[in-house]
């Protein structure tokens, strides 16, 4: 198989998250994130330490330790502690392939870590975004 063809099926398949003996469905989490006043959209994937949460905000919401907080919280209360994010990235914008399709794989290897071979920036609608994906996030 090659990579075309793999990155797509990574990208398409849908993403559950295996954490504390539990399995969750991304989207329920990322239900849960958009529901709240003041958040776009979201992304979660699995990280080596438990859920990555990326956050895009509304213009007008600033990003701050006391709306991770109520985030996590939210989280918590809708879908039950093994859930909630251990790290929550606010971002001006979620990678995207050209066709529109949120690029999961890439957000996954980085929160493995993995940031050496994050794929072709081309192939992203914008390839700026992993300018500020690389930088060290905000909350840890």
């Amino acid at each position: 198989m090659d990579d075309l063809v793999r990155n797509r099926a990574d990208d398409s398949a849908p993403d559950v998250i295996a954490v504390g003996g539990h399995k969750v469905p991304a989207g329920e989490i990322e239900q849960i994130l958009e529901s709240f006043d003041g958040v776009l959209e979201s992304a979660c994937v699995a990280g080596t330490d438990g859920v990555h949460a990326y956050v895009v905000l509304a213009p007008g919401t600033a990003a701050t330790d006391i709306l991770e907080a109520e985030l996590k919280g939210l989280v918590r209360r809708e879908v039950g502690p093994a859930a909630v994010p251990g790290r929550v990235r606010f971002v001006s914008e979620l990678p995207r392939s050209k066709s529109g399709h949120l690029a999961r794989r890439v957000l996954r290897k980085l929160a493995a870590g993995d940031v050496a071979d994050l794929g072709d920036p081309g192939a992203l609608a914008n390839p700026h975004v992993l300018d500020e994906l690389l930088k060290a996030p905000a909350s840890a």
